[in-house]
């Protein structure tokens, strides 16, 4: 192992995933919460996002939630964009700091960041959601349980975590549904899994992100769950040049410690 790859394990290991047991107690009333605001729409609360999928670091938030919902919730009264009010007028009456994320409400719990996303079930034997994507104002299909098989079987994870890492340093919109497949899928699918790789493959990600003709960003990534969602559209041309501009900043750093510190 090289040190650059000594390095960069020390970074995963200082952003580590945070310990959730001094926040058990406020993590089991959330769920009450959730589950007494669902009411007779209530089909279960499942972990999902980073946590389930391994690749959860402190900078980021910490828990996720799926609540899933029965497939006629709603139906007649507003649908997805009002379930989805609905749950951020609950957690706002309840919590202290509460904000709307694309897909999710986000809650603070002492410092420990929660994304809860409802999502309406479809009918027959399926993992399959509809979700609000409220940055689009929109509803779209896809499945959680397919994205944490995906991710967490790819052997990217610590690949993930470190773009991740480098993400929240730089203050960058970067969607981690639309990160982990275009890194699986396009930019790291033919480099080494070996774990003596690390630095090389992360440079590599930088580079192809730097790019300014041929740069994956503008090339479509599909969501595998349901190839009518482009992830790739979760972005807009100026949030991925803010990205191109900054991995073209970190990629003339010569050390590490300037691109992830």
């Amino acid at each position: 192992m090289t040190e650059i790859d000594m390095y960069l394990n020390q970074i995963l290991q200082k952003y580590s995933a945070r310990n959730l047991l001094g926040y058990l107690a406020a993590l089991s009333q959330l769920e009450t919460t959730l589950k007494d605001w669902a009411a007779t729409c209530y089909v279960e609360l499942l972990i999902s996002g980073s946590l389930a999928k391994g690749t959860a670091i402190s900078l980021a938030s910490d828990v996720d939630y799926l609540v899933s919902l029965k497939s006629n919730c709603n139906e007649n009264s507003g649908g997805l964009k009002s379930i989805y009010d609905s749950l951020y007028t609950q957690l706002n009456s309840k919590y202290s700091s509460v904000s709307k994320q694309n897909v999710s409400i986000r809650i603070n719990l002492n410092g420990l960041e929660v994304d809860v996303t409802p999502a309406r079930k479809q009918t027959g034997n399926t993992n399959d959601h509809w979700l609000y994507v409220s940055k689009l104002d929109t509803w779209k299909q896809t499945n959680i349980q397919r994205h944490i098989n995906d991710i967490s079987q790819s052997g990217r994870i610590n690949e993930i975590k470190l773009l991740k890492i480098w993400r929240e340093l730089n203050h960058l919109d970067f969607s981690s549904i639309y990160l982990e497949y275009l890194l699986i899928n396009n930019i790291l699918l033919n480099k080494s899994k070996d774990v003596n790789n690390l630095g090389d493959n992360v440079l590599h990600v930088l580079k192809e992100l730097a790019k300014t003709a041929g740069n994956p960003l503008y090339s479509q990534v599909i969501d595998p769950a349901n190839t009518a969602n482009i992830l790739s559209d979760l972005l807009t041309n100026v949030e991925k040049n803010k990205i191109i501009g900054q991995a073209q900043i970190s990629i003339k750093q010569t050390n590490w410690n300037q691109i992830v510190w």
